[in-house]
């Protein structure tokens, strides 16, 4: 976890120089754009990260490409879910009053709740299948 963290820093640096400079807006007057920034970091970001944790980590694990796309697609409308109840309100108060100089510190301070869910999300036993699946199964075979 701590390579795929790593190398998310210096991506992450330049996204929000880029969303300051595109959206220039701090404090509570300039609401309705750093909701846009909010907006734009969670429909382009999020999903991209989401990504790049399940595929980063999976490759340093030894999984195969096509292993941990399959856990991506199987993990991803959860762990999409989950970050819309976490980083919107994180990021709103981070656009609006932390300085530009403190977002990335700001961010990493969150991740470390946020990346507790990610290894709890990655690493819990699959459900077992019910009877009637398995039953099912049997039936076919």
């Amino acid at each position: 976890m701590f390579a795929v963290g790593c190398s998310l820093g210096p991506p992450m640096h330049y996204w929000y120089l880029w969303l300051d400079s595109a959206f220039p807006a701090r404090g509570v007057r300039s609401l309705r754009t750093v909701l846009k920034k909010v907006l734009i970091d969670q429909l382009v970001a999020s999903p991209g990260l989401g990504a790049w944790y399940f595929l980063g980590i999976g490759t340093l694990e030894g999984q195969s490409l096509e292993e941990s796309w399959d856990e991506l697609k199987e993990k991803f409308w959860e762990l999409y879910k989950a970050d819309w109840c976490v980083w919107p309100a994180a990021q709103l108060l981070n656009f609006l009053f932390i300085p530009p100089t403190y977002r990335v510190v700001y961010v990493n301070v969150v991740t470390l709740g946020w990346d507790t869910y990610l290894s709890y999300l990655k690493y819990r036993p699959r459900a077992a299948p019910s009877t009637e699946q398995e039953d099912q199964r049997s039936a076919k075979a």
